[in-house]
């Protein structure tokens, strides 16, 4: 065992190690913290796929593409369907954990990624001429019947009948489509009934006073499941699905239909102050001159305020001819403080100073914008100030992530330098270079490489946010080079790597 101050030398040598390592690195970027996991950069990617009719078969392709900017390339790789021979085979839908394909009249399961679709054979399901409907790459109509379809892991369907579905059918919600949702719950609906589908033991339940026609779903600080008159609140972080009706808490209050009628919102409320107190918010406005608050935290149920939103972005609230952002008003209604007692202080947002206040509507933590002019919350004046327009904002002023006007450049809100340009700018594409692969004590990190060229000579950008010079490539002729194309730029982007250890 060491002794103490050896530890702190190790420890402060390990400290300057990797600062150095990052001062060394001046085109290279760390990857934002959300894809920055232990995982790693690919398990936070969601890949593309697509059917290639070749010579010699037919294979599955998987495209993937950076998970922050969703336009540079990451991989492309594909795998020989052996079970598919037809070269008319089409992807039919792809629920994220497998894709349905109609091929020779024929509907087929491919297990996702690549590595199952090329280990496991390809599940046949149903001829097309037996199924008169899909839904959701889950439910099939087979000769009048409906059919739940499901894919083992060994590379099995298992097909259940479900007699009491009857007519059209549709999915509400489920862990394809809601994010947090219970991974083996489907809220279903035809035109009898909303159901509760538990596919793990294939039990299909009925949820009483839902009018199908009518339901709606939300899902907010907790899942809201509701028609005109019944109202169902599901626990979203509770192990255990359940719904509850907390219809009669909205009948204390006055309120007894109409809830389709309304329409529903939710919001972050951060705190600057702790981090652990951010409150997920939900509010709903029911077009009668009250807004009703539920959050995750505080409320067991609805709470209806008497107030209006200021305008369509439902971001700030107008409450006693006063206007609050959310944070503000939030804590506001909870505490019902009357403006006579010594301790009360008036949280409302002095606007005056705003030009157009149909349009206001918080960016960011204390910035504000009208559609015209910035703004920034003053604390001691509680009023909103001009200002310019921060750095990180400028994004506001462009059309689209990739944009050339003439010979100018911008890649987001950066303008490149085009000084070396003798032509208009066409633009290749981009294409991701993993520097350093994730591991447990050092950031992935990456370099996103943007390739463009004036037909007469290749460019290439390292990060364009930190470096808006470009490289020439010299070696290269843009002659016969494809547009968006993954080996186009595999093929610049090593030519550009060797060239430049060539030079070092």
């Amino acid at each position: 065992m060491k002794h103490p101050i050896q530890q702190i030398i190790l420890l402060i040598f390990y400290l300057v190690f990797i600062d150095l390592a990052q001062a060394s690195t001046d085109f290279e970027q760390v990857i934002p913290s959300e894809l920055a996991t232990s995982s790693c950069y690919h398990h936070n990617l969601h890949p593309d796929y697509s059917l290639l009719g070749e010579e010699n078969g037919i294979y599955l392709q998987e495209t993937v593409k950076d998970g922050h900017n969703k336009i540079s390339y990451v991989s492309q790789s594909k795998v020989r369907l052996k079970d598919i021979t037809d070269k008319g085979a089409r992807i039919i839908s792809d629920d994220g954990n497998k894709i349905l394909v109609l091929s020779n009249a024929k509907y087929y399961f491919i297990p996702k990624p690549l590595s199952k679709a090329k280990k496991n054979k390809i599940t046949l399901l149903f001829n097309e001429n037996e199924v008169s409907k899909i839904v959701s790459n889950k439910f099939f109509l087979v000769s009048g019947h409906w059919y739940y379809v499901s894919y083992t892991s060994k590379g099995k369907s298992n097909k259940h009948k479900l007699p009491e579905l009857k007519g059209n059918l549709e999915i509400i919600a489920d862990s394809d489509s809601i994010k947090e949702f219970y991974d083996n719950v489907i809220i279903l609906k035809d035109d009898n009934s909303v159901y509760i589908y538990d596919r793990s033991i294939d039990k299909l339940e009925k949820i009483p006073h839902l009018t199908p026609s009518q339901t709606h779903f939300f899902s907010g600080s907790n899942h809201f499941l509701y028609d005109d008159d019944t109202f169902y609140l599901i626990d979203r972080y509770s192990r255990y699905f359940e719904y509850r009706d907390i219809t009669k808490d909205f009948n204390l209050q006055g309120k007894y239909d109409g809830f389709t009628k309304a329409e529903m919102y939710s919001h972050w409320i951060d705190s600057a102050e702790d981090y652990e107190s951010n409150i997920l918010l939900d509010t709903m406005d029911t077009k009668d001159g009250l807004i009703w608050f539920y959050s995750n935290g505080t409320y067991n149920s609805f709470k209806s305020v008497q107030a209006a939103y200021l305008n369509t972005y439902k971001d700030l609230y107008v409450y006693n001819d006063k206007v609050y952002d959310t944070w503000d008003f939030y804590w506001d209604i909870q505490d019902e403080a009357n403006p006579s007692d010594p301790s009360y202080r008036d949280s409302s947002i002095d606007i005056s100073n705003v030009q157009n206040p149909s349009k206001l509507h918080k960016i960011v933590s204390d910035v504000f914008f009208d559609s015209q002019q910035f703004y920034s919350f003053e604390e001691n004046s509680r009023r909103l100030e001009k200002k310019d327009p921060p750095t990180y904002l400028q994004l506001l002023t462009t059309k689209d992530y990739i944009e050339i006007r003439e010979k100018q450049i911008f890649v987001d809100w950066h303008q490149l330098n085009t000084e070396k340009f003798q032509d208009t700018p066409i633009f290749l594409g981009s294409i991701v270079d993993i520097v350093n692969p994730c591991s447990r004590y050092i950031n992935l990190r990456v370099n996103y490489y943007y390739f463009f060229t004036d037909g007469k000579k290749v460019y290439a950008y390292i990060n364009p946010e930190k470096n808006q010079k470009p490289k020439v490539l010299d070696n290269i002729s843009p002659q016969n080079l494809k547009v968006n194309d993954y080996d186009t730029l595999k093929k610049l982007l090593n030519m550009f790597k060797a060239t430049a250890k060539e030079n070092d």
